[in-house]
Formats: structure tokens, sequence, C-alpha cells
């Protein structure tokens, strides 16, 4: 009776053991069904899919094809080597012994182009003669002053120690840049703007160097004039004759200082900065896509609510 006994407990735990893995296996298989529905419903719905993806996508399109492009030319300045600052040393050297000190080095100069390079108000000199800015204000004249500061905050320069993600921080250079609605047109607005301030330069330098001259000169005369009466007991009446000549003869045209030296010239951007078109569509698709899929299950929800 005790062997019946036992095997009926045995017989009720192998059953028991069963259904509980029976049930352990269940699971599985109604997420697998779960998951092969939802599939069944988005396949069912593959053209509402598709066609509110493609909506997404050409709305964006159309965005990104309203927007104003946005290209960006650079240059790369630095200072002059010895070779190109010759021609200047010479001329130092000459009126240093008129007692004419000009206190000029590679810094120097490079440094006041970039001031000159800095300011609002020649830049505004600059971009009001030009055909870009003519072209913007056609229809819009009276939008003027708005398109003239637009213009204006669009003209960077960028100094090398300054930028944290420089590679080369013990080199020192300038990047300068101009942005504009064509690649054509940043490049030649940058250019342009480089050479009208390199003419600026050329001609606030050369007009520092004759004032000292002619102050000199202007000693000169005096002493001559006087016949040789100076305060300076040291200069005589040939020797001021000489010195004014010599001071004469010197030619300044014949001297073209360049301040800066390239690394870069101006370029032609090959890429636009915005907007980023490829980018923005991408982003519109992967939305459309999720907005549509939750529509879909939405309906489906919805329609098997309703139903009795």
């Amino acid at each position: 009776m005790s062997d019946q006994k036992i095997q009926n407990v045995l017989c009720h735990q192998k059953k028991h053991s069963n259904m509980s893995e029976n049930t352990l296996d269940l699971k599985p298989s109604t997420d697998e069904i779960d998951l092969i529905d939802l599939l069944a419903i988005f396949f069912k719905n593959k053209v509402k899919i598709f066609f509110i993806t493609i909506f997404f996508v050409i709305v964006s399109a159309l965005i990104c094809y309203k927007l104003p492009e946005k290209w960006t030319s650079k240059a790369i300045i630095t200072y002059i080597d010895d070779n190109q600052l010759q021609p200047f040393e010479l001329l130092s050297y000459k009126l240093k012994l008129f007692d004419i000190s000009l206190n000029f080095d590679q810094k120097n100069l490079l440094s006041l182009f970039i001031q000159l390079f800095n300011s609002n108000v020649l830049k505004e000199k600059y971009l009001v003669n030009t055909s870009y800015f003519q072209k913007l204000i056609k229809d819009h004249p009276e939008n003027r002053n708005q398109f003239m500061l637009d213009i204006i905050k669009n003209i960077h320069i960028e100094y090398s120690k300054s930028n944290k993600e420089n590679d080369f921080k013990g080199y020192v250079f300038y990047t300068l840049s101009y942005s504009a609605d064509t690649a054509k047109d940043a490049q030649n607005l940058l250019n342009g703007y480089i050479n009208y301030i390199s003419a600026i330069f050329d001609e606030k330098l050369n007009n520092k160097i004759t004032n000292k001259i002619n102050i000199k000169k202007s000693v000169l005369s005096f002493i001559i004039d006087n016949k040789g009466m100076s305060i300076n007991d040291d200069v005589n009446l040939p020797m001021a004759k000489l010195q004014l000549e010599k001071l004469q003869s010197i030619k300044l045209s014949d001297i073209k200082i360049i301040p800066f030296e390239y690394l870069q010239k101006p370029n032609e951007p090959v890429k636009k900065d915005s907007p980023q078109s490829a980018f923005i569509i991408l982003l519109s698709g992967m939305a459309g896509l999720m907005v549509s899929m939750f529509y879909v299950l939405v309906q489906h929800y919805l329609s098997q609510r309703n139903k009795p």
C-alpha cells in the first residue's frame, strides 16, 4: 500500500513539473507571437508608413532649399620673413643717419595690418562699393543698414594662440574668414578686402615715414635759410645742405612693404557651412518613420478596441 502511495506522489510531482515547464515555455512563445503580430501590422500598413515618411522628407527638403546658404572662405597669414623685410630695414638704416627712427619689425607690421583689418569703419567703406552689397540692397534699399551690419558680422579673424583646438601652439598665425551666400562671393570678398586693407596699410605707413622725413627737411631748411644758425652747434651749413640733398633723393615709392606672408590664400570653399541638407533630410526621414509607425499602432489599437 505504501508503494502505491509513493508512486502516486511521484506521478503527481512529474505532472506538476511538466505543467510548470509548459508554463515557462509559454512566455517566449507569447513574445514571439506579439513581435510577429507587430510586424504584420506594419507590413499591412506599409503604404501609410511609406507616404508619411516621404512627406517628412519632402517637407524638410523644401525647407532646406528655401534656407539661405552659407559658404566661408578662409586665408591664413603670419609674419613676413627676414628676406621680405630687407627693403624696409635698408630704409630704416638710411634714415637713422639723419636721426630718423622708424621702430618697426615683423610683429609691429602685422599688428598694424590686423588692427586695420578689424576696423568696422573700413569694413563698411569697402563693402558699400562691392557688387555683392549692391545686389543685396537692390530690391530692399530700406534695409541697407541691416544688410551692412549682417555682412560686417561675417568678417572674422582668429588668433592661433586663442584657439584651444589649434595643434600648432608654438606657431603664430591669423585665420581671416568671410562668409557669403555663394562660395565664389565668399572668396572674392575676402580676397578683395585683404587687398583693400593692404593698400590702406601701405598708404598709412608711407605717410608716417613721409611725415618724419618732412619734419627733418623742415629743420634742415630752417638751418640753411638762417645761414647755419641753429640751437645744435654740431650742425653746420654745408652738412645741413648735404643732408637735405640726401633726404630729397630718398623715394618711398620704390619700397613696397607687405605686412604679412600667406600660409593659405583665400580659398574657394567646397563645402557649405549651412544648411546641412543631407543631415536634416536624414533626421526628418527617421522622424517621419517613427511618427508613421506610432500612428499605425494607435490606429490599430483603436480599431481593435471598437470591435464588439
